[in-house]
């Protein structure tokens, strides 16, 4: 057991470490702000290489809130694989690891974003130049496989406007209603089954 002396040393050791802990944590977390607030530079000269302009075709057809959902699942491998792609091109073994993009943030520059630019992500995703243009870069070489791999309903919608027909079913139904007594009985079975259960 500790003497009340020795508790109180204890106590201000421990109070000591937290108090840097916290200090180095809102250090952190200053300049992780500071760099996600960076702005993307927009192009003031004509100078250079004029920049990527990818137009994306399915902003409004997937998303949380459309028939395919935020991860549609025609897309799902195609921007999950291109997502783990190694972004630094270093040779195997050396140096550093390759952190792969958000998919989640894949799917919300396609649903959201109807051109792709290096300036547009940058300011959509409040990321610094050289980020946004990883992203532009993967929807770049996603988009062709995407375009191969909707399903025919969809390439209807984004060309057309709107879903085929449905071709009529002939089938009919034949079964007769079920009396009341049928489905007293029925119920009372099934109500029997739950008690068992």
């Amino acid at each position: 057991m500790l003497t009340p002396t020795e508790l109180a040393e204890l106590d201000r050791r421990i109070g000591e470490h937290t108090d840097l802990l916290i200090a180095a944590s809102d250090q952190r977390n200053r300049s992780a702000t500071r760099k996600a607030t960076k702005k993307v530079a927009s192009k003031t000269s004509n100078r250079g290489r004029p920049s990527k302009v990818i137009v994306s075709p399915f902003e409004g057809f997937i998303g949380p809130s459309t028939e395919y959902g935020q991860y549609p699942y025609f897309a799902s491998d195609i921007i999950e694989g291109i997502a783990r792609l190694d972004w630094h091109d270093r040779p195997i073994g050396q140096g550093g690891s390759s952190k792969p993009l958000s998919v989640k943030r894949l799917f919300r520059i396609l649903a959201q974003l109807s051109k792709v630019t290096t300036e547009s992500v940058g300011d959509f995703l409040h990321v610094n130049t050289r980020q946004a243009q990883r992203y532009v870069k993967a929807i770049e070489l996603a988009m062709p496989y995407l375009m191969k791999s909707r399903p025919q309903c969809l390439v209807f919608e984004m060309d057309y406007g709107e879903i085929p027909a449905m071709r009529p079913s002939d089938w009919t139904d034949e079964l007769e209603t079920p009396s009341a007594e049928v489905l007293a009985k029925l119920h009372g079975d099934m109500r029997d089954l739950g008690e068992r259960a």
